[in-house]
């Protein structure tokens, strides 16, 4: 038998590690070649404390680039272009004459990310897959949907439970999965979909860690002709401080944060740091009413309180100081967006802009008149029964302007005698608190809409108080007149019935106070032209150009992006 001797060995070894060494630096410097020449997108949709492997579309839990990029709609309704339909994976829709049904034309030659075919029967299994399982239906679809089912080859027909001429723009927000995947899930709640299989232009998720991950082309993309980006960088942002540092150095292309005294703080440190700022929604102070302390939930539940706290507020100065100067002081008392205003009838809104204007003195006599006063001369009011009364306003953590909104709320509210605690907590666990009401105060923001419909039904129908639903309407107040107006404005066929529905809503929540406006705030809007092209901006205004995951416009927005040369 051949013996090698010592020196024989070493030199073998060293030679396969140089060998090997070879190998691995070709690749290295092959993979390193390969990143250069692909164009990669950085977004920040959204703030983490945790980047998980999570692209279930119905989780609350799931990365904020699940939404269009791997599960594209059925259509998308452009709601700066007075919600012009655009067809994604329908080619077009038709309501039945008496509005009780509604059938959906599917797109052909349309493939999941796997190669499969995309058909009717994926729409039809992720509709019953809502209904089967009600934490998935966060956008309520089994209200309106009685079944569901195929119609040929590129037909789904929805028979509704009433009347809705407006259903099609909720149901298009319902992710369509794939049933050759997900038929086999047991707990599709809790799946983390850890490799995703999609209809939209980037379902590969690639080296993904604690710091972010990267997101890639769909091999089998139906409109691969029109994708000019080949990946999306979503790199893990804790909070606004850790943004602002990074988005001054230039290592965001498209993003949506608060960036106070944004000119002096991102716009002069280069000519391709760009932003617009359309108006937005208002935000609002809450009022748990379902609080654990019983003597609070009835101070909660008289309107005199509501209307104190009301008059407590500097608006103008929560704008100054919190928002460096985006926004408007809110005026109508129901929180109705200002660019809604024309919808509210002047008369009520005039009625109750008192309980909207700063009137300390006044909030103290309506405080004194309710029983709660200092009755032991230590400057703090206290409870009727003669009990400490103490609130907290939770707020998520690294959301800057909500933050010091909340601080100056709590130095207004010690004017008028009240002890409030400011309390920070990670967005998701502010979620979760919202939902299971435990909290006392709170401030919200709320989405928008193409009617103020919107606003109304995400913020005040009771239905939405469930946990699978958005925070919204966690303040748990519940109205069985507001329940029924709502349900009655999709029903409608006028524009005349339409604006007095939204008339008597607006009086309602207005005279009762139930949430505080504070001030409608502006969409934050930030994009980087360094290395990209085709930006939505106001001066071309195509479509929302937000990157948050509620817009689903952004999937119009990076198709229209190319590189710079």
């Amino acid at each position: 038998m051949f013996k090698a001797s010592f020196n024989q060995v070493t030199h073998l070894i060293i030679r396969l590690l140089l060998i090997g060494l070879t190998l691995f630096s070709s690749h290295l410097y092959a993979s390193i070649s390969e990143q250069k020449s692909r164009s990669i997108l950085t977004v920040v949709p959204s703030y983490t404390n945790r980047v998980t492997a999570n692209f279930n579309p119905y989780s609350k839990a799931s990365m904020p680039t699940t939404h269009e990029f791997i599960f594209e709609p059925l259509i998308i309704f452009n709601t700066l272009q007075n919600n012009k339909p655009e067809y994604r994976l329908a080619t077009g829709y038709q309501l039945d004459q008496n509005l009780k049904g509604i059938t959906f034309t599917l797109r052909n030659n349309v493939t999941w990310s796997d190669g499969k075919p995309f058909t009717a029967d994926d729409v039809v299994f992720s509709f019953s897959l809502a209904q089967k399982y009600p934490k998935l239906d966060s956008h309520g679809i089994s209200q309106w949907v009685e079944s569901v089912h195929r119609r040929g080859a590129t037909e789904v027909y929805f028979k509704l439970t009433k009347p809705n001429a407006l259903v099609a723009y909720t149901l298009v927000l319902l992710p369509i999965v794939p049933k050759h995947q997900w038929e086999s899930i047991a707990n599709p709640a809790s799946f983390t979909n850890v490799e995703p299989i999609g209809t939209g232009p980037y379902t590969q998720i690639e080296a993904l860690n604690e710091n972010g991950y990267l997101q890639c082309n769909n091999p089998f993309y139906w409109q691969a002709d029109k994708r000019h980006i080949d990946c999306l960088r979503y790199p893990k942002v804790t909070n606004n401080d850790d943004f602002i540092a990074r988005i001054e150095k230039g290592e965001f292309d498209w993003a949506g944060s608060f960036i106070p005294d944004i000119e002096r703080q991102y716009a002069s440190y280069s000519p391709d740091f760009k932003y617009w700022l359309p108006p937005s929604s208002p935000i609002s102070l809450l009022f748990n009413f379902k609080t654990a302390d019983p003597e609070i939930r009835a101070i909660f539940d008289k309107v005199e309180f509501r209307r104190a706290v009301s008059m407590s507020v500097q608006r103008q100065q929560l704008i100054d100081l919190a928002a460096f100067g985006q926004g408007v002081p809110s005026t109508l008392a129901s929180g109705m967006s200002q660019r809604f205003a024309h919808w509210a009838d002047p008369i009520a809104t005039e009625k109750y802009l008192p309980y909207m204007t700063h009137n300390p003195e006044l909030a103290k006599d309506q405080l004194s008149s309710l029983g709660i006063t200092d009755k032991n001369g230590d400057g703090w009011r206290e409870l009727p029964s003669g009990n400490k009364f103490e609130l907290t306003i939770l707020t998520p953590k690294g959301w800057s302007d909500f933050n010091i909104t909340a601080l100056l709320l709590a130095d207004m509210m010690e004017y008028i005698g009240i002890k409030v605690h400011p309390v920070e907590v990670g967005f998701n666990h502010f979620v979760d608190r919202l939902t299971a009401g435990d909290y006392t105060l709170a401030l919200t923001n709320y989405p928008q809409g193409p009617t103020p419909f919107k606003y109304f039904d995400s913020a005040f129908n009771s239905r939405y108080q469930a946990p699978q639903y958005p925070r919204y309407a966690m303040h748990f107040y519940q109205s069985s007149r507001v329940d029924e107006l709502l349900a009655q404005f999709p029903t409608v066929s006028t524009a005349h019935q339409r604006l007095a529905i939204i008339r008597e809503l607006n009086e309602i929540v207005a005279g009762q106070q139930v949430t505080v406006p504070l001030y409608n705030t502006v969409q934050f809007y930030q994009y980087n032209t360094q290395r990209f092209t085709g930006w939505f901006n106001e001066n071309n205004p195509v479509a929302s150009p937000l990157i948050w995951p509620q817009a689903p416009e952004r999937l119009l927005h990076v198709l229209a992006l190319r590189p710079k040369e």
